[in-house]
C-alpha cells in the first residue's frame, strides 16, 4: 500500500493504516506500507514492484497519488486498490468507492474493472484534466492552508463568480471548432469527488474520452449547472457542450490554468489528447443486486 502521507484532511493516518492492515490479514492478505515522500517517488514505487511478486497496489491518497502510481505500475499490468484519502477523490467516486470500509470489501471481493487510460502532451491522464475554472480552484487551493473536502468547497464558493470565460480551439476530426468556456474539462471519468456527474455520456472503457464545456454567464446559470451537475443531466443544457473523441488538439488562446488529475501545470498553451493502448486495472466497488 502506497500511503500519501500529507494527502486529505487526516493529517494523522496511523488509525487508518491500522484498521486496512487488519481488514486485509484476516482476508487471508499479506499488506507491505510505503510512504510518499514527493521525492522521485514514481522511481520509488517502479523499484519496490521489482522486488518482489505482488498482486495488486493499493494507494492511500488523491488522484494525483493514484495517477503517480498507475504510471509505475502501467507496464507491469497489476490491479490498483484506491483508498479514498485524498482532498476530493473523484476517481474514488466514479469509480463508487466513497470510504475506508468500501475500498477494503471492494479489495477482498476482488471484483475488477478496466479503465481507458489517456496520454495528454505525452502525460498520463485517468479521471478528468481541466482548463479554467477548476484549475484555478486547485491552484487556489494549493496556496492556502487548508486541507480536506470543506476546505475544497469554500474554495470553490470564493472562486465562483471571479472566473472569466476563455477561448478554445478544439481540433477533431479534421474540423476546427472555437468555443467560449469558463471551464473545458477532458473528462475520462465522470464524477468529481462531490458526487457531481461532470461527465454523463462517458464510460470508462470505451475506447473515447470527452471534451465538456461549460460557460456560465449570469447567476441563475451558475444555479442550472450545480442542479444538472448533482442530478447528472449537465449535456441538457444550452451552455453546455460535449464531444466524444479518441483524439484531439486543444489550444489554449487565452492563458487559462490546466490541471491533469489534480497536478496543476500552469498556463499550458496546447494539449495533444488521445486515448492510449493501455488499460488500467482498478478494484471496484461490489456490485449490488
Amino acid at each position: 500500500m502506497i500511503i500519501n502521507p500529507v494527502s486529505g484532511n487526516i493529517q494523522d493516518k496511523t488509525e487508518t493504516i491500522a484498521q486496512i492492515r487488519q481488514s486485509l490479514e484476516e482476508g487471508g492478505y499479506k499488506l507491505r506500507i510505503w510512504e510518499t515522500t514527493g521525492e522521485k517517488d514514481l522511481e520509488k514505487v517502479k523499484a519496490l514492484i521489482e522486488e518482489e511478486p505482488i498482486e495488486g497496489v493499493l494507494v492511500g491518497g488523491g488522484d494525483g497519488t493514484i495517477k503517480m502510481v498507475a504510471e509505475a505500475i502501467l507496464e507491469y499490468d497489476r490491479r490498483i486498490g484506491i483508498i479514498p484519502l485524498g482532498s476530493a477523490n473523484g476517481l474514488a467516486t466514479s469509480l463508487e468507492i466513497s470510504d475506508v470500509e468500501g475500498a477494503i470489501e471492494a479489495v477482498i471481493a476482488g471484483e475488477e474493472v478496466e479503465m481507458d487510460t489517456l496520454r495528454i502532451n505525452g502525460e498520463l491522464s485517468l479521471h478528468i484534466s481541466d482548463f479554467g475554472f477548476n484549475a484555478s480552484l486547485i491552484k487556489r487551493f494549493e496556496e492556502g492552508d487548508e486541507r480536506g473536502m470543506l476546505a475544497y468547497t469554500k474554495s470553490t464558493f470564493t472562486q465562483l463568480f471571479d472566473v472569466k470565460p476563455y477561448s478554445f480551439e478544439i481540433d477533431i476530426g479534421g474540423k476546427t471548432e472555437r468555443v467560449e468556456a469558463k471551464m473545458l474539462a477532458i473528462a475520462n471519468g465522470n464524477k468529481y469527488g462531490t458526487g457531481a456527474v461532470l461527465n454523463p455520456v462517458g464510460k470508462i472503457r470505451d475506447g473515447l474520452f470527452e471534451i465538456v464545456a461549460i460557460n456560465p454567464e449570469k447567476v441563475e446559470d451558475f444555479v442550472k449547472v450545480s442542479v444538472a451537475l448533482f442530478w447528472g443531466n449537465v449535456e441538457e443544457l444550452e451552455i453546455v457542450r460535449i464531444w466524444s473523441t479518441n483524439k484531439a488538439v486543444i489550444r489554449n488562446l487565452d492563458g487559462a490554468d490546466f490541471q491533469i488529475d489534480g497536478e496543476l501545470l500552469g498556463k499550458v498553451k496546447e494539449v495533444t489528447v488521445e486515448v492510449d493502448s493501455s488499460p488500467i486495472r482498478f478494484y471496484k466497488a461490489k456490485s449490488r443486486s
